[in-house]
């Protein structure tokens, strides 16, 4: 009987998180142009014209509320009148041109919805009252919003390469994996919600009590989806991959890197929203709203440079640590990971 010790591959230590985002920090700070995006449609969306949809849309809502208010009459009647401010106070501020904000490849905005004060006074606003024209307006938006978001990702997964330059020469190909993207993203969203809406519309109108707990964990199950496909624009707009190989790559770096992708997201979200409550502040007639403007230009720019920063050296990683993680995904079976002991085997 032949005894063979096996040592467990030595590793480099994995990409810190937090150097991540300083160094996404520094690198919107030192290339200032890749503001351009957010800043400039933040400022049309503020001061430019609204589209509004509230005479179209304001009968529908109001046969809309009535109904709900009778199909759950043993709902508490402060939570349905609660649920009609808020879609009445939504309603009244949407604004059309807001559909040029898209996820998740898009430019992030923080005026999508708001409403006609700027600090040069009032903004015009025009009503639209065709359903058809609404529907065309909305699709030409979302269309226009895909092309300036792959843009925007393109300039910044550039920036944060080593020594890379935006190319339109490969900027076609990214518009059209970004766009498969987009529409396997629906397909898969509209797969899961159309039979949780109804589910949880039928609880909202029985259990009340249980709705609350059923969004958190609707919630939690959604991110736990969002993080095998986190890294697929990171693929497409960092490496240049199809959107096949993409789903493929940004799923392999998720199966190792998981607990660094949860981490660098929660961050993101505690940064993101967190420092939302501060842009929102100044009120849209104050010029100090244009420091909101730019300061979540900033952030946002920063979170996802940052992003594609993690995705080069979690690559990087991957490819000077091979074997270690070949070691790892064999000794995952026999729940063996961590050992400090080597194996030995008969």
């Amino acid at each position: 009987m032949v005894m063979e010790n096996r040592q467990i591959p030595t590793s480099t230590p994995v990409p810190g998180v937090i150097k991540c985002l300083v160094e996404g920090c520094n690198l919107v700070a030192n290339k200032a142009f890749l503001l351009l995006c957010p800043v400039l449609l933040d400022l049309f969306l503020l001061f430019g014209p609204k589209l509004r949809v509230e005479s179209f849309s304001r009968p529908v809502f109001d046969s809309f509320i009535n109904q709900l208010m009778k199909s759950a009459a043993n709902a508490p009647s402060r939570q349905i009148e609660l649920i009609k401010d808020v879609l009445s106070q939504a309603l009244s501020t949407v604004n059309l041109f807001g559909f040029l904000q898209t996820y998740p490849v898009g430019v992030s905005v923080i005026f999508a919805s708001a409403g006609n004060s700027t600090p040069l006074g009032t903004a015009p606003e025009i009503q639209v009252t065709s359903a058809l024209l609404i529907i065309a307006l909305v699709a030409l938006f979302i269309i226009l919003g895909v092309v300036l978001g792959t843009v925007y990702f393109s300039i910044t997964g550039a920036a944060a390469k080593d020594n890379g330059k935006f190319s339109w020469k490969v900027f076609g190909s990214q518009l059209l994996n970004t766009i498969l993207f987009y529409i396997a993203l629906i397909i898969l969203i509209a797969i899961i919600a159309v039979p949780i809406s109804c589910l949880m519309t039928l609880i909202f109108m029985t259990v009340p009590l249980l709705y609350q707990l059923m969004l958190i964990l609707i919630v939690m199950i959604g991110c736990w989806i969002m993080i095998p496909l986190f890294y697929i624009p990171h693929g497409i707009f960092m490496k240049n991959l199809d959107f096949p190989n993409a789903i493929k790559e940004s799923f392999k770096m998720a199966s190792w890197s998981s607990p660094i992708t949860i981490r660098f997201i929660l961050l993101s979200l505690i940064f993101s929203f967190g420092l939302d409550m501060i842009w929102t502040i100044p009120a849209q007639s104050s010029w100090l709203i244009l420091f909101s403007i730019f300061g979540h230009a900033f952030i946002t720019t920063a979170l996802i440079a940052s992003s594609f920063i993690l995705y080069r050296e979690l690559d990087k990683w991957q490819k000077e640590n091979r074997s270690f993680l070949e070691w790892r995904k064999a000794n995952l079976r026999f729940k063996q990971i961590f050992k400090k002991e080597p194996e030995t085997h008969d």
